[in-house]
């Protein structure tokens, strides 16, 4: 995928092409880590051109390859399918990291919000270290 200018600046250098060989590596892991479900599927292909920056594309995936661990196929399927829609709710061109979680938040049930964002094992009242 093509960066867009303003994400191009970002990426200058030696540093920033290894940054972002980095990010495009782990894109890669956790696309084949999904079994590519990620590319197959028409809404995460229109989601996806909502995500022109690398990082923020990263961000999502790692929810995404984490809800797809806990679902598999269907479930993750139809989630797909809800952040599709709360997008075009919401007529958001760009997707961003607080949109993001404000868009997972309001679709996943809460229990599976909790186990994204604190992780297995947390029981309630223990902070996460």
């Amino acid at each position: 995928m093509e960066l867009q200018e303003k994400y191009q600046i970002r990426y200058k250098g030696r540093k920033g092409r290894k940054r972002l060989q980095e990010i495009e590596g782990q894109i890669g892991q956790m696309l084949r880590d999904t079994g590519n479900i990620y590319d197959e599927s028409e809404e995460m292909q229109n989601l996806d051109k909502l995500l022109p920056d690398p990082e923020v594309r990263l961000y999502f995936l790692k929810y995404f390859r984490d809800l797809d661990a806990l679902w598999h196929g269907v479930q993750t399927y139809g989630f797909l399918r809800l952040c599709g829609k709360w997008v075009r709710q919401k007529g958001i061109e760009e997707l961003n990291q607080p949109e993001i979680d404000a868009m997972l938040e309001s679709l996943l049930p809460s229990k599976e919000w909790k186990y994204l964002t604190e992780g297995p094992g947390q029981e309630e009242g223990t902070e996460k270290k």
